[in-house]
């Protein structure tokens, strides 16, 4: 296990700028996750992560209110119909222009426009200090799991890890299994939550074959920055944030395009919440 050296955060700074760039010239383009994610040259399981650690807000939050406050200044600045200024900046519809415009700055474009005073700018949320957890580099081989898919909410995904152990269980294919795994594939705040998708799962032991109708899932060996997490899993997302935002650029590390997951290294049936220990593994080259 490799002990990480701090470097240089430029690189990830350097493609949230482009990507930030790329928003505010092509505002009425394709500013969707993956398109976004292409700008940034990041896979889409880790830019959203790596653009909310940078900036303090997320992808949509961030597309939205740079075209409001473009908006705002086209409505005061020019002469132009209000439609038109919806096209410009990227809203489908003129209804939903002007709830999002009135929502965010207090008034209708048409009271704005009235007033000639273009409303202050809205900004992104400032960052707030982050919370250090350990973190190493480590090596892996490939990993197979049995697992379970989940769709929803995560913080329903326990669910699914019950109907995992009592599947395993009836199968006899506790002993010598385990730890468990939580594969998390979207960022809830750029994804619906009832869409979000998931897999509780958990490695067999060696030698086990997994059970028919459960999927088998294979996470790829190589390197993985890894953050240990001791506490109640309310701390996560914590660790989750200091992972992106600082352990990573800092180190100066280039992410995989790989899925990062959870392992849950204590029994959360046996530990008290204090106790757990939760490692939150990141692909990196």
């Amino acid at each position: 296990m490799d002990q990480i050296a701090p470097k240089s955060a430029s690189d990830h700074d350097a493609r949230i700028a482009r990507t930030l760039r790329h928003i505010e010239a092509e505002l009425a383009g394709d500013l969707s996750l993956d398109a976004l994610a292409d700008v940034a040259a990041l896979s889409r399981f880790h830019f959203s992560r790596v653009f909310r650690a940078q900036t303090g807000e997320g992808v949509a939050e961030a597309v939205r209110r740079i075209r409001l406050n473009r908006a705002a200044l086209l409505v005061v600045g020019t002469r132009d119909p209000f439609a038109a200024i919806a096209a410009r900046t990227g809203f489908g519809h003129m209804r939903s222009f002007e709830r999002a415009f009135a929502a965010a700055f207090g008034a209708t474009p048409a009271q704005v426009r009235r007033g000639r005073r273009i409303p202050p700018p809205l900004l992104p949320p400032a960052k707030g200090p982050f919370t250090m957890f350990p973190t190493e580099i480590r090596e892996a081989e490939d990993t197979v799991l049995a697992a379970v898919p989940h769709t929803g909410p995560y913080q329903e995904i326990g669910t699914a890890f019950e109907a995992l152990m009592r599947r395993l269980g009836a199968a006899g294919l506790i002993a010598g299994s385990g730890p468990s795994y939580g594969l998390y594939y979207d960022d809830p705040s750029e994804t619906p939550a009832e869409a979000l998708r998931a897999h509780a799962g958990q490695r067999l032991a060696p030698g086990a074959e997994v059970p028919e109708g459960m999927d088998r899932v294979v996470l790829p060996g190589g390197r993985f920055l890894v953050c240990t997490c001791k506490g109640p899993f309310s701390r996560l997302p914590e660790a989750w944030s200091w992972t992106y935002a600082r352990a990573i650029p800092e180190a100066g590390l280039t992410l995989r395009d790989a899925v990062p997951f959870e392992v849950y290294v204590s029994d959360t049936y046996e530990t008290a919440p204090e106790d757990n220990v939760t490692e939150i593994w990141v692909p990196v080259a």
